[in-house]
């Protein structure tokens, strides 16, 4: 691929942003790609955790200005909502993922790089990790999902903050705020992150894959219909040979 690059070990994928020159802003051909790699790691049995993180000292930047300004002045409105419903089909596709999904928040994350970022189950940032969302500066909105995936994570009045003042926060400000849920020094991001991810990879995927579509579809069900689903669910789970073995697991070795 041209704008990413990967590094895969046996149940973890690292996908970098790898336009470090261009402090990893997104383009349309970086969302193509992105959005084909979602596409083959929804089927990838293999991989059990996806990080995200960008090349270099940045995230990403949000979305190539050059690019929207050639979108602004040579697209037909027709043209342009359909560039859009195809990056935010990309976020969609990846929050989606049955994997568990982090962000390694290394530097600056901007626009549709704090969207990229919220599409992700976790947020781990660097000290020096700023996020920030600059599109009312330009006359713009917050797209791709992000109004709605950021409102329900830090409430509405930060959310209004953030968006309606443009106003950048640091890490330790994001952290505060559930916008990141852990910060680490530079040095020691990834290392994290890894952790993080060995962590998941200790669990049952199924139970994971399950409780993350309970937690993410909860916004949109009323409470009866919510606990059906987590009735299915449980029932799948306490049924499997999965679960029966773990339980034998830890009774042997005297933790229940």
């Amino acid at each position: 691929m041209k704008t990413l690059r990967i590094d895969k070990t046996d149940t973890i994928t690292t996908i970098y942003l790898n336009r470090p020159s261009q402090r990893n802003s997104l383009t349309s051909e970086l969302i193509d790609e992105l959005h084909t790699l979602v596409d083959q790691l929804r089927d990838d049995q293999a991989t059990r955790v996806v990080i995200i993180t960008g090349a270099g000292k940045t995230f990403s930047s949000g979305a190539d200005v050059e690019m929207l300004t050639r979108i602004g002045e040579s697209y037909t409105p027709e043209q342009t909502r359909d560039e859009i419903s195809k990056w935010r089909a990309t976020f969609d596709a990846l929050e989606q993922l049955p994997q568990i999904t982090i962000a390694a928040i290394n530097g600056l994350a901007y626009g549709g790089g704090v969207v990229l970022a919220l599409a992700c189950d976790f947020r781990i940032a660097s000290t020096r990790a700023i996020f920030g969302l600059p599109e009312i500066k330009l006359g713009m909105v917050l797209a791709l999902g992000g109004t709605q995936r950021l409102t329900r994570l830090i409430g509405v009045s930060a959310a209004k903050e953030m968006i309606l003042r443009g106003r950048n926060v640091t890490a330790i400000e994001a952290q505060r705020m559930g916008l990141a849920h852990r910060i680490a020094e530079p040095g020691d991001l990834m290392g994290l992150a890894q952790s993080w991810a060995e962590r998941a990879v200790s669990y049952s995927p199924r139970a994971l894959a399950l409780a993350k579509r309970l937690i993410d579809q909860s916004f949109d069900r009323d409470a009866n219909v919510s606990g059906e689903a987590e009735t299915v669910a449980q029932v799948e789970l306490l049924h499997s040979p999965e679960f029966l073995g773990r339980v034998k697991s830890l009774k042997e070795s005297g933790e229940i």
